[in-house]
């Protein structure tokens, strides 16, 4: 069908759709703008001093700092900047004179961050997961290896909810810790379930702690890893010249955040239904949830980037980056494609486990909740949690239905003949939305919790034909602008698979 948008429909058409998409977004964003005042006299929470540089005369300009994951982060950059230094420096003089230590140096830049920085009990918990992994691989048994990550994940869940520890080491590296026990826990599960022979403890250390990737991601399975050569050069110019502009997208990306985060007080809204109600009308608050959704976008773009770009330089097989959200119009293609390595370890080692090709309908469907029940457990057993995870599988599930549907013979024969190839696009695009729209409000309860996601969802479905036909219309707007993006974007790289 994204083939067919761009052909089918006409250029005015084309340019409704658009323009729709254009101006609906820039009004919601002025819309969420003109909130910040209401919302600085209303809150009692404390926001925190923005930059000098915003500042005017007398008037103090606070910025938005209440999403605990950002400042975390900036946290985190702020203590561990030195040793994401010393990692690009060890790696490249280790891959020019000593290739064989490489992975020695990825281990002993990571014990060294880590030894300075973190709690003995801190430490104890990280090298008992990092060595439990590396025994049971010894194995070679799946059913050992899921045991111990179902040990571990109840271990993780009852580090969250110990005051003691939290007394103990802080509430920063308690976040911290709790966020790399988790990563570290896939790439446990990923070497462990390997098919390849075992590597030396050491190859593996390298795989476990490598340090740009340890806290903030992304997943990058063993296989990956394994297919850095390391005997490539990466002391070239050109390729230090690459790892500088992606070092240098990601600090844009983050200071066009901070930035915005001065006027658009989004993450709050996130936590204040409150505020979201204070919006001119149920339509335009459909905005807040959108653009909740893009600052998410954004900071996995950073928070992934920065571990991609240091992966890219060291040779090693990185997933791509997130997609963003605004080009995603069916929800497989969000798991697919915003953090395609968990969508790899999740379809490999559990969904790919439980069925195949030829399995049937009702094995696909059971495999596929199986999996969103690992997301759930994994993510941390929490009702906003299990609600996302339980519309996930529901609208994975109904866009299977809807894609077996519009694959039929008869569907097909029968929709072009009453409304030609055009309108059987313009079909297709208009059922297809109606995934699209819970889909969509479904990723809410995930980055701002079920109060939010509960008070926008109601708002789609609860508020009347009127509210429900103006969502609609401009979400297969959007559905019809994504088709097209994503049409000229395949054409465009078979194009350049064709000249190359």
């Amino acid at each position: 069908m994204a083939t067919l948008a761009s052909t089918l429909l006409s250029r005015f058409e084309i340019v409704i759709y658009f323009a729709v998409y254009i101006v609906y977004i820039v009004i919601g964003l002025y819309k969420i703008y003109a909130l910040r005042d209401r919302v600085l006299n209303s809150s009692q929470f404390r926001f925190a001093e923005g930059w000098q540089l915003l500042q005017r005369g007398n008037e103090v300009r606070l910025r938005d700092d209440s999403n605990d994951e950002l400042e975390n982060f900036a946290d985190f950059i702020g203590t561990f900047w030195p040793y994401y230094l010393l990692h690009a420096l060890v790696s490249g003089v280790t891959r020019w004179k000593w290739p064989r230590l490489l992975r020695h140096g990825y281990v002993a830049v990571s014990a060294l961050a880590l030894g300075l920085n973190l709690h003995w009990t801190s430490l104890a918990m990280f090298s008992s997961l990092i060595v439990s992994y590396y025994l049971t691989a010894q194995r070679r048994s799946k059913r050992l290896t899921w045991l111990l990550s179902g040990f571990w994940i109840v271990a993780i869940n009852i580090a969250k909810n110990s005051q003691w520890w939290l007394d103990q080491v802080g509430y920063a590296e308690y976040v911290m810790l709790i966020v790399t026990l988790s990563w570290s826990l896939l790439r446990g599960c990923s070497y462990s379930l390997k098919t390849e022979e075992n590597a030396s403890f050491a190859e593996y250390l390298g795989y476990a702690m490598y340090f740009p990737c340890l806290t903030y991601g992304p997943f990058i399975s063993y296989e990956r890893f394994v297919q850095q050569p390391e005997d490539r050069g990466c002391n070239s110019l050109q390729q230090w010249k690459r790892f500088l502009v992606a070092l240098l997208r990601v600090g844009f990306w983050w200071l066009m955040m901070q930035w915005a985060l001065h006027y658009f007080y989004i993450h709050y809204m996130a936590r204040d239904v409150s505020v979201v109600a204070m919006m001119d009308s149920v339509f335009w608050q459909h905005a807040a949830g959108y653009f909740m959704g893009q600052f998410f976008f954004v900071y996995y773009v950073v928070t992934y980037g920065l571990g991609i770009a240091f992966a890219e330089h060291d040779g090693i097989a990185a997933p791509r980056r997130p997609r963003c959200i605004g080009r995603i119009h069916f929800y497989s293609d969000m798991w697919k494609y915003f953090d395609e390595g968990l969508y790899e370890f999740l379809f490999k080692h559990i969904y790919a486990e439980l069925c195949g090709k030829q399995s049937s309908i009702l094995a696909k469907f059971c495999a596929t909740a199986l999996t969103f029940a690992f997301v759930f457990i994994w993510h941390g057993c929490y009702t906003y949690v299990l609600i996302w995870s339980v519309l996930n599988f529901l609208c994975l599930a109904a866009e299977k239905i809807y894609r077996a549907l519009v694959s039929m013979p008869a569907y097909e024969q029968w929709s072009l003949q009453l409304f030609g190839s055009a309108g059987a696009q313009r079909l297709h695009a208009l059922l297809a939305t109606q995934l699209f729209i819970p889909a969509a409000f479904s990723n809410v309860y995930f980055i701002g919790g079920k109060e939010i996601g509960d008070f926008l969802m109601r708002g789609a479905y609860m508020s009347g034909i009127g509210n429900y036909l103006a969502l609609c219309f401009c979400s297969y707007c959007f559905f019809q602008c994504s088709e097209l993006l994503l049409s000229r974007s395949r054409t465009s790289n078979k194009d350049k698979i064709k000249y190359t």
